[in-house]
Formats: C-alpha cells, sequence, structure tokens
C-alpha cells in the first residue's frame, strides 16, 4: 500500500468514510482499497445496523437518526414468527415517536406457487402492510427486501418500496411486492420490524446508500 501525504497512509490506515474522505487516493490505493472492500463509492450499501433476534415483540432500528442517508435499504432472512398466521408489519417513528394511528397507505399484489393472484390495498392501515398471515412450522419463513425513501427530510411522504418470500398457515409458498406510503410531511427517524401478534425470530440489516 502506498504511502501518499495526501490519500492513503500507511501506518495510519484508511480513514475513507461517508462525509470524511480526506486527501486525494491515486489509482494504486483504490485498487488495494477495494481488494480489502475497504472503499465506498457512490451507491454503496453502507451498513448502519444488524439485528439477530430470537423471540421478541419487535425489531427497532433507531440507529438512523442524525444519517444523511435519503434512501435505506432493509433486508430480513429467516424470520419466523412465534403465532402461526400472524403478519409481520412495518411502523415509523417520527422524531421518536412511533405512529400508530390508521393513516398509513399501501397496495401490493400476492401470487402464490398454487397459481392464485390477488390485489390488496387500502388508505386506512396502522402499519406498512407488508405481507399476509405467515405460517410458524418448520421451514415456513419470511425473507424480504424493503426500500425506504425521503425517511430523513421533514418536508416529504415517506415511502417504501419491497418484495417478500414466505410460507402461508396452509403450507404453500408465496411471493408479495408493493408499495406504502406515510402521507405525512414529517422527518423518521427509525423502523420498527414487527409481528401482529406473539414474537419474531430472525435476523435484519439496515443500509443507508451512499450518496443517495
Amino acid at each position: 500500500m502506498s504511502s501518499n501525504t495526501y490519500g492513503y497512509i500507511a501506518d495510519t490506515g484508511p480513514t475513507q468514510a461517508y462525509g470524511s474522505n480526506n486527501g486525494v487516493f491515486d489509482p494504486a490505493d483504490i485498487n488495494d482499497l477495494i481488494a480489502e472492500n475497504k472503499w465506498s463509492g457512490v451507491g454503496n450499501l453502507e451498513l448502519i445496523e444488524t439485528q439477530s433476534v430470537s423471540g421478541v415483540s419487535a425489531i427497532d432500528f433507531t440507529s438512523i437518526q442524525g444519517s444523511t442517508y435519503d434512501v435505506h435499504f432493509l433486508t430480513t432472512n429467516d424470520m419466523t414468527v412465534g403465532t402461526d398466521g400472524a403478519e409481520l408489519k412495518i411502523r415509523l417513528y417520527e422524531s421518536g415517536v412511533l405512529e400508530t394511528a390508521s393513516v398509513y397507505q399501501c397496495a401490493f399484489q400476492r401470487g402464490r406457487v398454487d397459481g392464485t393472484f390477488t390485489e390488496y390495498y387500502t388508505t386506512t392501515r396502522d402499519s406498512f402492510w407488508i405481507g399476509l398471515g405467515t405460517g410458524n412450522a418448520s421451514n415456513e419463513t419470511q425473507q424480504g427486501y424493503f426500500y425506504f425513501y425521503n425517511l430523513n427530510d421533514s418536508t416529504k411522504y415517506s415511502f417504501n418500496s419491497y418484495q417478500l418470500m414466505d410460507t402461508q398457515t396452509d403450507a404453500v409458498q408465496q411471493m408479495i411486492f408493493g408499495s406504502c406510503v406515510l402521507p405525512q410531511a414529517s422527518k423518521v427517524d427509525g423502523i420498527r420490524f414487527y409481528p401482529s401478534s406473539g414474537t419474531v425470530t430472525g435476523t435484519a440489516s439496515l443500509y443507508g446508500i451512499r450518496y443517495s
């Protein structure tokens, strides 16, 4: 690794980080940083937090407060519910206060592997409506990804779009894709992922998209 007064200094290690890029990196510096998975570019996913939980009533991501990302990305893996048929949902914190009123608006399409396709929509949900009843037998899990837009902008509505796959209580696999909006101009500083009843177990990771 080269030692450059205006770029990477081998003795101190790379200091490049979102909002804190010191100096100029020459091509050799960049190649070395990429090889070590330490180079951050436009559009990169930057991990904010990962939570692996077991039997909890909710997963709260409140560490987005103070971040500068305009787009956030949430992944869920091997999510299981403690109560058979519980729905997994998302609510947003506005300036530290969880919004629980029936003000969320959503639309999504569900497709089951038995050939059944159905559309769902509402303007009066108390959460982001991201799915239907999930089973809790062996291997009946949910995995998905969710984009969130404008959470940090107090002058805009907060939107999300998502896609997921899970198994219903009748052991039939289904895919769901859709979008929701919190039609209130507010600063969102937290995300709650939770089941409609009982508990949830699994892993969720929240990222910011660099320079989004």
